[in-house]
This record gives C-alpha cells, structure tokens and sequence, in this order.
C-alpha cells in the first residue's frame, strides 16, 4: 500500500544506516512505498540533515561511527523539542530481548531487529504515521474546543477573564468583537480599538460594526447572517480599506449561556502590524518543516507570497511548494481558511503562555 494512500501529502522518512548497501535496499523499499526518503550515514550527517529537513519519520541504526543511534536519539530528546512527536524507530542487528528493552527504555518508539522484514518495516511505518494523525487531528479539535470554551468563560465571568482573552489577543496583534445578534458590538480589545481608530476599513456605530466600503459592508452583513443560522459555523472573508492591504475577518458563531439570543465573534487581522508567532510552536503544533513554519507565520502576519520570496531571499516556486505543503498538512486549501485555522490555534496556546 502506497504511502499516499494514508495522507494527503508525501511523507518523509530520514533513514540513518552506516552499511551503504543496506541503506540503499531500505531506500528503494520506501521509495517504492511512495515516500520520500532523506538519507544519512551516521547520527552527525542526520543531524546536519536535521536542520533542513523535518521528517515524518526516522528510520535509525543503533550502532554506528562517529555518533550511534542511542547518542543521536538522546541528543533529539534534549536540543529539538520540535520533533518530539516524530516516530523514531531503531533498526539493528542486536536481536537479544535485553537490547530491544533498553532501546524502547531509552525512548524508542519501535525497534525492529535485521535482516529486514519489509513487510513488518512498512506495516510499522504506517501505524507510526497513523497514530501522530490521530493524535494532531484530536488535538487541533481540542484547540478549537478550547478557544470557543475561553471566550464563553470570559464572557460568563466579566471583566476579569475578559480582560486576559483580550491581552492574549492582542499579543497576537488580533482584534476581537463581540456581536449581538443585531450587529451592535458587545465587547473589543484594544486590537480592535486599533482598528477602528485608524477608520480605515472598519467603524463602529449604532447599528453595529460596519465595513468601509459598499462591497465589504455587504460581505460582512451575509456572512453575520449565515454564521447566526448555525452555531459552531464560521466564515473568512476579506475587509477591502482604502490603504493598504484588506483586513483578514473570521466570523464565528456563539453560543453564550444563559442567553437565547445567537451572538458572533469576529477575529481580525490586519496585515500592516506584526504578530507574535514563533515558528517552533507551528512546526510542532502541524508537523510542518522550519521553513514551512516561517511562512505560516507570514502569512498570519498578512505578508503577500511575493514579500515573503523576497524576505526570505527564495523563488516563487519555492514558496508556492511550501504553501502547498501547509494546506496538505492543515487540510485546508485556501490562504484565508489556512491563515483562520493558525489564528485559530494560536489563541489558546498565546493563553496558556
């Protein structure tokens, strides 16, 4: 069964083995597999490999020159906190029951003894995989979960609880509204004051919070009146200003307690002031590579693709490969629902800090 039959994107296997003729049979075997596969013939070349590429998996010898497995595993453990979710599988000719023990004691998270059973390395592989989507997947909805819990206590316990989501916010340069059903807005940050003290795209008045212009002030009101028909919706839209580049606006339903009338928050971005977003935090959180993470952070800072190629002294096409990238591994496949989704995660880890 091909790798690309479990996953939308291609994944990577790092494969650490001294013997070159062995290393290139395992090679082959997952190439044929539908992976990609990077190669090292020690724990110092997969180090160096490291700090270009984060791989889905690695495939490790234990005993090696210059530096082992167990050496190579540990120092991962200590210095890249960043790939503590990637399966590390030891692969060895050491086949006592002691040996398998102290490997999966020392961290390990399968050891498979030579010669290779392909079947059984393949069959590993893809549980490995398997298991770290299950687990992503359940804890990005748990994120979500958590960030519409947030905004519910904090609104339910007042000035307090409302007042640290809001500084959380606005360390993430993110505005907050709070909707009424009928538009009027309940509750802001100072994002969102911001925002409107420019008067450059948004207002507020006493029939609510208003776009500048005709068009985005119509987007804004049917986008309010979808998301109101069902809670838990949420809709991306663009606030078109007349400077600068257009607001980035997500729009969610709510549901307060206590309350029968239907409310919406709206979170929005605005591309001209930088947020706070490390990009370890994305590379963990989505299992994306260091360069992937450096561009999920543009993005949710409102940087256009041509900027970022500039920015980081790179081609088009290399962006474009990784935006592709972050939409596979995010399973999103537009930039607003991609840039919603990092807000969205962002939120309750920016609490939390």
């Amino acid at each position: 069964m091909r790798a690309d039959q479990h996953s939308e994107h291609q994944r990577t296997i790092l494969c650490v083995e001294d013997e070159a003729d062995l290393r290139s049979d395992i090679v082959e075997e997952l190439v044929c597999a539908g992976y990609r596969v990077v190669e090292a013939g020690n724990g110092r070349e997969a180090l160096l490999q490291l700090e270009t590429v984060r791989p889905d998996a690695i495939l490790c010898d234990v005993t090696m020159p210059e530096l082992g497995g167990y050496e190579l595993m540990a120092k991962l453990r200590a210095d890249r906190p960043d790939l503590a979710e990637v399966p590390f599988i030891f692969l060895t000719a050491l086949a006592d029951r002691a040996e398998v023990l102290n490997g999966k004691n020392a961290g390990a998270d399968d050891y498979l003894v030579k010669p290779v059973d392909y079947d059984d390395l393949l069959a590993t592989i893809r549980s490995r995989l398997r298991l770290v989507d299950r687990v992503r997947q359940s804890f990005l909805a748990d994120l979500q979960v958590e960030q519409q819990r947030m905004i519910e206590q904090a609104v339910r316990d007042g000035e307090i609880t409302l007042a640290a989501l809001a500084a959380a916010l606005d360390r993430l340069s993110i505005g907050i509204f709070l909707l009424e059903e009928t538009g009027e807005v309940r509750m802001t940050n100072e994002a969102g004051r911001h925002l409107i003290g420019k008067a450059d795209g948004l207002s507020v008045t006493s029939a609510g919070l208003l776009a500048r212009t005709a068009k985005s002030s119509q987007s804004l009101k049917v986008a309010l009146a979808t998301v109101l028909r069902e809670i838990g919706s949420s809709l991306t839209i663009a606030i078109e200003r007349e400077e600068g580049r257009p607001l980035v606006f997500q729009l969610s339903s709510l549901a307060l307690p206590g309350s029968n009338a239907r409310h919406a928050v709206a979170l929005v971005v605005d591309p001209d002031r930088q947020p706070d977003i490390s990009a370890g935090i994305l590379a963990s959180l989505f299992g994306c590579t260091a360069a992937e993470a450096r561009l999920a952070a543009a993005l949710v800072a409102g940087k256009r693709l041509e900027e970022i190629g500039e920015e980081f002294g790179v081609k088009q096409t290399t962006i474009t490969f990784h935006l592709q990238n972050l939409f596979q591994k995010t399973h999103t496949h537009r930039q607003a629902d991609l840039v919603a989704l990092l807000i969205r995660a962002m939120v309750p880890l920016s609490l939390q800090n």
